[in-house]
């Protein structure tokens, strides 16, 4: 009795965990590969130093958003919308504030301290985020997934 309780956790930890969960399910936008750095001080990205700033780069599916949330806190976001990534015009633009992304087709809208969508937007995914490392002893930001 005791070798069949062991083996059915055995089968469980080894052939079911794994599958359990998809990083496919919680975006819909598609995994491209991003690994890269840049220097937030430079004049290139705007300032990017200020908490509160943030700059659109190159990469990504259509683009990276990096949001400087609070001293060496960067966040980076894809700039697809989470409701109809599929479509070409699905592109977020951060509005005057700094602080929101829309999307300029279904006109959903993101927090980007967190990137959770706004109430009434027709999108309910939070945007899809990328890893941030920061080195403050080289003032370089380290992009990647």
């Amino acid at each position: 009795m005791k070798n069949i309780k062991l083996g059915v956790i055995l089968f469980f930890i080894l052939f079911v965990l794994p599958f359990g969960c998809s990083d496919s399910e919680d975006s819909p936008i598609p995994t491209v590969y991003v690994n890269f750095t840049i220097n937030p001080a430079s004049i290139q990205y705007n300032n990017l130093n200020i908490p509160g700033n943030y700059a659109t780069l190159n990469g990504g599916y259509r683009g990276i958003i990096v949001f400087h949330f609070i001293q060496d806190q960067y966040i980076a976001y894809e700039r697809t919308c989470t409701f109809d990534s599929e479509k070409a015009c699905s592109k977020l633009i951060v509005d005057n504030s700094g602080l929101i992304a829309e999307d300029t087709c279904c006109g959903s809208k993101f927090l980007l301290t967190d990137g959770s969508p706004l109430e009434g937007s027709p999108a309910t995914r939070a945007l899809k985020r990328y890893n941030t490392s920061y080195d403050a002893y080289h003032s370089l930001l380290h992009i990647y997934n």
